[in-house]
């Protein structure tokens, strides 16, 4: 195979996917037949089909792409020198790689639930690649709370995405999710209250206006 095919072939496929994605919101997934997918495309069953078995396939592999994301993202982690602005940086940089396109597969993601756990099985699960990388920046020391915000911080752009109301830009969801992010990296790089040495609170206690 030459170098022009290979290319020809990943674009082909590249073009399938990106088709695929805007049918699959537009249309639902479950609603986008392969034949949605061939006129579209103007390609035959046959041509599809060397690219992609099926339609859960093609979604299979839209997930996958994040997942390739992520890996690289905690290969960097690795490679980079232990403190406090670890967290920041690295939800930073995933947050900076976050693009439309991977909103709209978030959409479809979040809309299809019973594909999405079948496809899990094919070793694209973005959610197990996120436990990995809190693991490699919590450490040992992380208290309950530090590991519960950090996870929470690689949340906000599926959180700013389920909140934010229909027709809202991709940019101003990925602009929230990058407030969110700050003002949680800020909190894991803040250590927890001494719960054990704070001052009772006696405002809402009767007991405690007992002088005079």
């Amino acid at each position: 195979m030459t170098g022009r095919e290979r290319r020809s072939g990943a674009d082909t496929r590249a073009q399938i996917q990106r088709v695929a994605r805007q049918l699959f919101t537009e249309k639902g997934y479950e609603a986008t037949s392969t034949r949605d997918l061939t006129e579209a495309l103007g390609l035959t069953r046959s041509s599809l089909y060397y690219h992609f078995r099926n339609k859960e396939e093609i979604l299979a592999s839209l997930v996958e792409q994040r997942r390739r994301d992520l890996d690289e993202l905690i290969d960097w982690v690795r490679d980079q020198p232990r403190g406090p602005d670890l967290a920041r940086r690295t939800a930073l940089r995933w947050l900076a790689g976050t693009t439309p396109e991977h909103l709209a597969t978030m959409r479809l993601a979040h809309a299809n639930q019973p594909v999405m756990r079948r496809i899990t099985g094919h070793g694209t699960d973005v959610v197990g690649g996120i436990d990995r990388l809190i693991d490699l920046l919590a450490g040992e020391h992380t208290d309950p709370q530090g590991r519960i915000l950090l996870r929470m911080t690689f949340d906000t752009v599926r959180a700013a995405l389920l909140a934010a109301p229909a027709g809202v830009e991709p940019a101003d969801v990925l602009a929230a999710a990058r407030r969110a992010t700050l003002a949680l990296t800020a909190a894991v790089a803040d250590p927890p209250p001494d719960t054990a040495t704070d001052p009772p609170d006696t405002a809402a206690d009767p007991r405690a206006d007992t002088a005079g």
